[in-house]
């Protein structure tokens, strides 16, 4: 019945410029724009995925701890862990060092321009 996650949505407090960090920074592109200002989106690329940016509701971010519960980082799956890394040291300010993925593999982490903390992991073997 359940085939998938089809996307992960973001409120963002500028949608646009968020929708602007992700294309110039992660090579993704618009796959729909909603026409508003400020627009809600959906992007992506050829890693299958769909990350929605919408507008947030004007309160202020709350700030969490890696392992607070509840959902903590958005994970993006790379073919060659090394290059994907050497490729965003010059893109992103706060790559981590690399380490230990569970499951098998390699991780790393880094914040998008509103503080959104990202993964991009690679895996020694498909989990399923």
């Amino acid at each position: 019945m359940i085939k998938g996650v089809d996307h992960i949505a973001i409120a963002a407090r500028d949608s646009r410029a968020l929708v602007s960090w992700y294309c110039d920074r992660l090579g993704m592109q618009v796959l729909f724009d909603n026409g508003e200002e400020p627009p809600c989106c959906l992007v992506g690329g050829t890693m299958g995925g769909v990350l929605e940016i919408m507008p947030g509701n004007g309160k202020a971010g709350v700030t969490h701890e890696p392992l607070d519960p509840g959902l903590r980082h958005i994970a993006l799956r790379v073919d060659d862990f090394q290059e994907a890394y050497d490729w965003l040291k010059s893109r992103v300010d706060d790559l981590t060092e690399p380490g230990p993925a569970a499951g098998g593999g390699q991780i790393a982490f880094f914040s998008d321009s509103e503080g959104n903390l990202l993964q991009i992991v690679s895996r020694d073997a498909e989990l399923l």
